[in-house]
């Protein structure tokens, strides 16, 4: 199949800062692609690395690319290249071959259908804000309470607190982004292991320490990130629970033939996407929301701007541009 390749590049600022103990986001930049086959079939994709210290890369090699080329090589070629530019690719790909359909409307707007991160610098008055806002329309809700950005001493102290104020509508996602040693994360383990209120402890080991994370995980569900990043093995490898990010990935396609076959134990997350990269992490939010072990997507839906990159229709997006 011949294909012409197209790109434009986009930069935002978030409506909020998101902050974690390795980095903070406060804009974002990336690229769409569009892929036109020679039978005017449409495919698009995000280009959306997380690293600022990404981008000056990922831009030399999308330059790479030429205007005019066949599928198998195009395919050939992105092999090399970073992952976010293969996911982008890959997704025009699945898009132009009909191996996703992407619905008009998800519904993850509404309240309740995708994790609230709470703010770390007043987290228990955010917490009970939230609740004031929230709890009395009767459903049940899930935080994410970002840690290892202040002393521990201070952090359990709230912790304390927190697991005080949250009845049994509210879920708890403790993320450690990889800042903790073994020692503090047995002790925040050994707090946890019985609550009913936590859905798990995501990356509180760094990056390559997976044998600590399995002992954790025979104590409370463990969830790994980064560590899915670093060493993508771990996508078959790891039994416990895996936070993916589809743009982050070299081939979001993989993970869409995981949730249709009902693989367990998955959440998605964002990696803050314009509409072009959303349209992929709602289909997969919604499939995983069918499968084995539900669980709501965090999708940092009140940290966006109010603009044409977050609509729904990828070709008024692009239009737009």
């Amino acid at each position: 199949m011949n294909l012409i390749f197209q790109k434009k590049s986009y930069s935002f600022k978030l409506s909020a800062k998101v902050e974690n103990s390795k980095t903070n986001y406060h804009t974002k930049s990336g690229w769409i692609i569009k892929l036109i086959s020679n039978d005017k079939k449409i495919g698009f994709g995000e280009v959306s690395p997380l690293h600022k210290k990404d981008l000056k890369k990922c831009a030399k090699q999308l330059d790479m690319i030429p205007e005019y080329i066949e599928e198998f090589n195009l395919s050939e070629q992105i092999n090399i290249f970073h992952p976010c530019i293969q996911s982008a690719i890959n997704s025009a790909l699945a898009e132009i071959n009909g191996k996703i359909i992407f619905k008009e409307n998800y519904y993850f707007d509404e309240i309740g259908k995708t994790a609230i991160l709470l703010n770390h610098e007043n987290v228990v008055s955010d917490l009970n804000d939230i609740k004031k806002r929230h709890c009395d329309i009767g459903k049940s809700l899930t935080l994410k309470w970002k840690v290892a950005l202040k002393n521990n001493h201070e952090e359990e102290a709230n912790l304390e607190e927190i697991l005080s104020q949250i009845g049994n509508n509210i879920k708890l996602r403790i993320d450690a982004n990889g800042s903790w040693g073994r020692k503090i994360a047995n002790r925040w383990a050994d707090i946890l292991k019985d609550n009913k209120n936590i859905d798990w402890l995501e990356q509180p080991l760094c990056v390559d320490d997976i044998e600590g994370m399995k002992e954790l995980n025979k104590k409370i569900p463990i969830a790994l990130d980064e560590s899915l990043l670093k060493f993508p093995t771990l996508i078959d490898e790891w039994k416990g629970w895996q936070i993916r990010r589809p743009s982050q990935e070299n081939n979001p396609v993989k993970l869409l033939r995981e949730l249709e076959n009902k693989k367990a134990l998955i959440s998605i997350s964002t990696s803050f996407e314009t509409g072009i990269g959303k349209r992929w992490l709602y289909h997969l939010s919604s499939l995983q929301l069918q499968g084995p072990t539900p669980k709501v997507p965090g999708l940092a839906m009140n940290k966006f701007p109010n603009s044409f990159l977050f609509l729904n229709e990828a070709k008024k997006i692009w239009d737009l541009l």
